[in-house]
């Protein structure tokens, strides 16, 4: 997937815009997968689980890659535990817009890395990839609602 290249290009928060393409790739509309992380999000902060048989889950996948990759290191297993939420609980809505405009930013580091325009600016480069995504947006902007 092209954030995580781009992660290998430079440090982006990659799991939140990996969960969300994911999740519309699904077939989720995107209002469906806000509201769910922003709702999860929200009960972690009132001390609940939203959902505690996924949690479950993703311990046990933890633990058996852990196991598989280094058994018995207590830091591998502690670096692979999920998180009770994708979001920071104090602060869902800003966390996600953060993540989201990383993810963006994920696009356009391999754009440009791979970008070759002779006597062309930088800016022009940057603008190119700025209006294709505004044009992208234009043009899918239904799929919001």
């Amino acid at each position: 997937m092209v954030v995580h290249e781009a992660d290998g290009i430079t440090t982006l928060a990659v799991e939140t815009p990996s969960l969300v393409l994911e999740r519309l790739n699904a077939g989720e509309t995107p209002r469906e997968v806000v509201i769910d992380l922003i709702k999860s999000a929200m009960s972690a902060a009132e001390g609940e689980l939203a959902d505690p048989v996924q949690l479950i889950q993703q311990i046990k996948e933890a633990a058996e890659k852990a196991e598989q990759h280094g058994p018995g290191d207590p830091e591998l297993l502690a670096g692979l535990m999920p998180r009770i939420s994708q979001l920071a609980p104090a602060r869902p809505a800003q966390d996600l817009l953060e993540d989201l405009l990383d993810g963006i930013r994920g696009c356009w580091v391999p754009y440009r890395a791979s970008a070759y325009y002779d006597d062309e600016s930088d800016e022009l480069i940057d603008a190119e990839f700025f209006e294709a995504v505004k044009e992208e947006a234009a043009l899918n902007g239904e799929r919001l609602l």
